[in-house]
């Protein structure tokens, strides 16, 4: 793994830690529309790792 795949792969699991500690604030303060950031940080995360998979596999040797 180089350097481009390993930061968009560290930017994709920061947003799924960021989602799962929103997830636990809007369990313990009640606060629906946090939902809304929790599925676009999850969104985010999601497509940072699969364009990090696509950069592996195009350089892959």
């Amino acid at each position: 793994m180089n350097n481009a795949v390993k930061a968009v792969f560290t930017r994709g699991l920061r947003a799924v830690l960021m989602a799962f500690f929103l997830f636990i604030a809007r369990a313990f303060l009640t606060w629906p529309w946090l939902s809304f950031i929790i599925g676009a940080f999850l969104l985010y995360g999601c497509l940072c790792f699969g364009y990090a998979a696509f950069l592996a596999w195009t350089q892959r040797s």
